[in-house]
Formats: C-alpha cells, structure tokens, sequence
C-alpha cells in the first residue's frame, strides 16, 4: 500500500469510528408538513413511510429517529414536486431538534458558485429568501427557488453549513467529452473514479439515462453521459466527506433520486472510500394512482448489490407537461433521430 492510500485508510478509519459518538439526544419532533401537491391525492400510499428492510410502513418519527444517528443522509427527491422539498426541511430540522448539526450540501449548487454563495451567506447569514438568486439558481434550469427556500432556511436557523456539492460546469464539459483519463490522475483516483461500476449497475445506469431522456438520445450519447453522472456522484460524495471531518458534524445531501441510489450513486461512492460510512438513503417518491404497493416503487437491483434506499416517503404528484414532447421538438430541430 502507497503512503497516500494508507493516510486515506487511516483518516477513513478514523471517520468512520467517529461515526459512533455522534449527539443525538431525545427531543421533541417537529411537526410533519401537510402535503400539497395536487394529483393522486387519495391514492392510499400517500404520506406513508415505506422501511424498505423490514418490509413495512412506519411512522415519520423512524425516519427522523434514523437520520440522527447516521453520519451521511441522502434525501432523494423530484426536484419539482415542493413537497419533497417541505419533507427534505423537515428531516434537517428534526436532525437539529435532537442535537445533530450537520452540513447541508445541495446538488443544485455547483463549485462554480461558491465564491457567491459564500459571499451571500457572509452578508446575510439568517436570511435563506436571496440565497437562491444570489447563486443564480433559476437562471440555471432549477425549479423555483422559492419551493427550495424551506430547506435553507431550516439550515440557516441553526446555523448549519451550506454547501455546494456539484463540480464545476467546466470540468463536467471536460469528463463529457473526453472521458475520466482528462482529469488529474490523483484526482480521479480520490474521488475513487479509477474504480468501475459493477457491470449490472452501469448497464442499469445506461439503460435509465436513455429512459430518461425518452428513448431519443442517441445511444452512443449514452456513455459520456454516464461519465458525467459518475463525476458528478463522486464529486458529492466528496463534498459531503470533506463536511463530516470539519468539526465532526456530518452531512445532509439534497440531490435528485438518481444520485442517492445506494447501488451506484453517492452512496456508493461514500462506500468506496470509507469504511462503513454509516449512510442512510430516504427517497421521496410520487405516487401512480395504478400502483399501491411499495414495492412498485423499487427499482430492480442487480444480485449482490445493496438495497437502493433505506425508507420511501410517498406524495402526491405535480403537474407537469410532456418533457418528451418538448425533448423530441428540440432533437428535430438539431437532426437526431435517436439512433
């Protein structure tokens, strides 16, 4: 073993031990936010807690109970259905209610932003309203800050660390175009990109990214995509390990469902360079008036491969129009016919 791999050894060691004696203290769980976003609202799941291990539902308090303990929670989301944003505040502030101060990092903030977010929160550092433009977050394709706002402003109240978990837009140009072999050597062997996927999750990883994008990218597309999905989980990953040394409070990760699979995601990455990193996923999941059975909403795993999530929150679903009606406008127009 190299000294650079045996001091991440150590240091990964020493994290995960400290894992142990996290503060958690028996407190008064805030109340859970009325749901209200607007179709399905009677389908039976909605608002219920699925423990995916013991096959059962439970009650919100688990989950809060859960996420005190862990040193890393993953809460997966739809990133425009607000009430997953509500739920996504509330576990940070049951988090707090029982001791725990844990960094708060968003996949919607890129390293690209941290010289604003920075400078934001050094002006106005209870005030979670400006947050959002001062990063440019709508400007950049995210939903309406003000569905987000909840999230920072339980983070803020206690006076948690934002942080941004994304890379930066050029070095995800940079791994899009020309693979993992662009990035620093060193770089990618600590971000743990010089270890691949298992052949099933990448497969799976493939196949979703088409999915994904609606069966018209084309397939040959689907490898730098795929680059890019691994940058940005690893990148986060280290986001949220960097977090939990400083000041040994442990990370919150708000980021898409994509990224909180524990198959193939942060997770995994998580579980890469540490030993047992003490990880709890929660995604939150919209429900399918066709489908009122928890399992439904599981995604397949390959054999060998860890659960994807811990617990499933059920809500009601948005409205949105047909991403791939518009996706197929907008492939015409530059000639791709998918293939």
């Amino acid at each position: 073993m190299t000294m650079h791999r045996l001091i991440t050894a150590l240091a990964a060691g020493a994290l995960a031990a400290a894992s142990l004696a996290l503060p958690v203290r028996a407190a008064e769980i805030p109340p859970v936010p009325a749901l209200e976003t607007p179709l399905h609202r009677d389908q039976p799941l909605v608002g219920t807690v699925y423990d995916v291990a013991a096959g059962e539902t439970v009650e919100p308090r688990a989950v809060a109970e859960a996420a005190a303990r862990a040193r890393f929670v993953i809460l997966g989301e739809r990133h425009d259905n607000p009430d997953h944003h509500a739920l996504q505040a509330w576990v940070v502030r049951a988090m707090t209610a029982q001791g725990r101060t844990p960094a708060v990092a968003f996949e919607m903030i890129g390293q690209g932003q941290v010289p604003a977010l920075e400078s934001y929160l050094n002006a106005h550092p209870d005030d979670a309203a400006g947050l959002g433009p001062a990063v440019q977050w709508e400007q950049r394709g995210w939903p309406a800050w003000e569905s987000y706002r909840p999230i920072a402003e339980a983070a803020l109240s206690a006076d948690l660390p934002i942080l941004a978990a994304n890379p930066s837009p050029g070095e995800s140009r940079t791994v899009g175009r020309q693979g993992f072999g662009a990035l620093d050597a060193e770089r990618t062997a600590a971000l743990a990109l010089d270890t691949p996927l298992p052949e099933a999750q990448r497969d799976q990883l493939l196949s979703e990214l088409r999915a994904g994008h609606c069966n018209l990218m084309p397939k040959d597309a689907m490898g730098p995509m795929a680059n890019v999905q691994r940058l940005r989980d690893a990148v986060m990953a280290d986001t949220l390990i960097a977090a939990a040394r400083a000041q040994d409070r442990g990370a919150v990760l708000i980021a898409g469902g994509g990224h909180a699979r524990a198959d193939r995601a942060v997770p995994w990455y998580l579980r890469q360079r540490l030993n047992d990193p003490d990880v709890l996923v929660v995604r939150f999941r919209e429900v399918r008036p066709e489908a009122t059975e928890p399992a439904a909403y599981l995604p397949e795993q390959p054999p060998g491969a860890p659960r994807a999530y811990d617990y499933v929150w059920f809500t009601p679903a948005n409205e949105r129009g047909d991403p791939c009606a518009e996706l197929k406008k907008r492939m015409q127009r530059h000639g791709s016919d998918g293939e």
